[in-house]
């Protein structure tokens, strides 16, 4: 049978100098926008997640120098400059150190042609390769660059662009749970782009994968429904718990966009604008499936008809929202925040905090006229079970090729393991050294048991085991 994408791509190598002109045109653009910029790149905060849209950071590393602490800078889009970062591209205080390989080109702009995935292993024979592959090879070039094998697969519809030994540029589609999702260690793809050795395309048994911006039919089309035709479902957590993600997640898997109770403040960002469209509508008026909700007034939760908790180890989740607060709100370096763990203020913090984790898990379960109660860690580490759980909640049918598009459009950080570092954060500051005190230890501890004592009382899950700073 006559496939025209296939014919499209043969014909497609015969572009070569067009494509090429193409290419360094569009690399002298990225070029000219990090040069124009490159003075404020080590103050830049991570952009959009690379999934990509805005999210939360995952569970974070704790404990001695050589298994230091995720701080998660969680600066959602703020700074986004949508230039890439360049290999050599290094932190420039001594105590704390980058989490991620820098050997890729990577996109912050929410409008991006492509955002990276990972490292994936190359098919070891043309037969799988054809299998795995739906593309095939586009096209072999000496002037290769990420860019430039964007822009090929994107033009011929396809879903994924891979680039491996160098010069070689793949296209594909994804349907079921495909091996060419298998992410690996960005650090095996080494070989360098020959039209831009900063970067590396791919290895000799591996391929530098990337999204492109072309929607996957299977979970591309999301909804707001019409005033009033929807019952009002609260998605409560503490800040930095994975809200923004679990979102994405629930829009994909459900087909239906999210709101939230902050949508007076988010509607003129972008967040609202480009990721999160129902978060332009009164949450009232009932026309999306959840609700984004960080307020935990007895009052306020008794307007809902039902809520997903989402709970996760504070001791993340205290971190993180200090990082957002110290480089976000108040625009502080990351060498200026990594110090801030050790004055009084952030003890102080943590301990008031704490209990604010605890309140707000502990109110929403008590107040709640239903309740489905989702741990951060477990929908990481169980991402396709742990969504259906919460798409079955909502009361909406589990598709599982919508889920497993929602999961393959926003993998987990558990997915892609150390080839994304935290969950496709641009930058990322991992500090030597556990910032809480054993004073402070203690009274979270204690938080964290009543939390317990509270899912259990009303047979609800309970937190996962590993809830201590030693996990970390």
């Amino acid at each position: 049978m006559f496939n025209s994408r296939h014919f499209a791509a043969r014909m497609y190598r015969y572009k070569g100098v067009v494509l090429v002109v193409f290419a360094l045109c569009a690399t002298s653009f990225y070029l000219g926008r990090y040069m124009h910029d490159k003075d404020t790149a080590s103050h830049n905060g991570p952009g959009p997640k690379l999934e990509k849209s805005l999210g939360d950071s995952p569970a974070l590393p704790v404990g001695h120098a050589d298994k230091p602490l995720d701080a998660s800078l969680v600066m959602d889009q703020v700074r986004s400059r949508g230039r890439p970062k360049p290999l050599t591209s290094r932190p420039a205080a001594s105590h704390f150190v980058s989490a991620l390989n820098k050997t890729w080109m990577t996109w912050t702009d929410i409008d991006s042609p492509g955002v990276y995935r990972a490292c994936v292993p190359r098919p070891k024979d043309s037969v799988s390769m054809s299998e795995v592959v739906t593309g095939g090879l586009v096209e072999k070039s000496s002037t290769m660059t990420i860019t430039h094998c964007l822009s090929s697969c994107i033009s011929l519809g396809f879903t994924y662009a891979a680039l491996s030994h160098g010069t070689e540029c793949y296209c594909s589609d994804v349907k079921g749970e495909s091996p060419l999702l298998k992410y690996m260690e960005s650090a095996l793809c080494d070989l360098p782009c020959p039209g831009e050795p900063r970067y590396h395309c791919g290895g000799r048994e591996y391929m530098s994968l990337y999204r492109t911006s072309v929607p996957d039919p299977r979970c591309s089309r999301i909804e707001l429904k019409p005033a009033g035709s929807l019952p009002l479902i609260a998605l409560a957590s503490y800040p930095r718990s994975g809200n923004t993600w679990t979102r994405q997640l629930i829009e994909r898997g459900t087909g239906l966009l999210t709101g939230s109770v902050h949508w007076k403040h988010e509607k003129d960002m972008a967040i609202s604008s480009k990721i999160f469209p129902g978060g332009n509508v009164d949450y009232q008026s009932k026309q999306t499936i959840c609700v984004k909700s960080h307020l935990s007034d007895p009052a306020h939760i008794k307007t809902f008809e039902g809520a997903v908790l989402l709970i996760r180890n504070p001791y993340s989740a205290l971190v993180a929202e200090i990082f957002r607060r110290q480089m976000l709100d108040q625009e502080k370096s990351a060498d200026e925040t990594v110090k801030y763990f050790d004055s009084q203020e952030w003890r102080r913090f943590a301990e008031n905090q704490a209990q604010s984790w605890r309140n707000m898990a502990v109110r929403w379960i008590t107040n709640s006229r239903r309740i489905h109660v989702a741990h951060y860690e477990n929908l990481q580490e169980n991402t396709y079970e742990e969504l259906a759980r919460i798409v079955r909640f909502l009361d909406v049918s589990v598709q599982k090729q919508r889920i497993l598009c929602a999961i393959q459009e926003y993998p987990s950080s558990k997915a892609t393991g150390v080839a994304l570092g935290n969950h496709g954060r641009k930058t990322r500051v991992y500090l030597t050294k556990n910032p809480f005190p054993t004073d402070v230890r203690a009274l979270v501890d204690e938080n964290i048991k009543q939390v317990n004592a509270t899912l259990i009382e009303h047979k609800l899950t309970p937190l996962p085991r590993d809830y201590s700073v030693e996990v970390f």
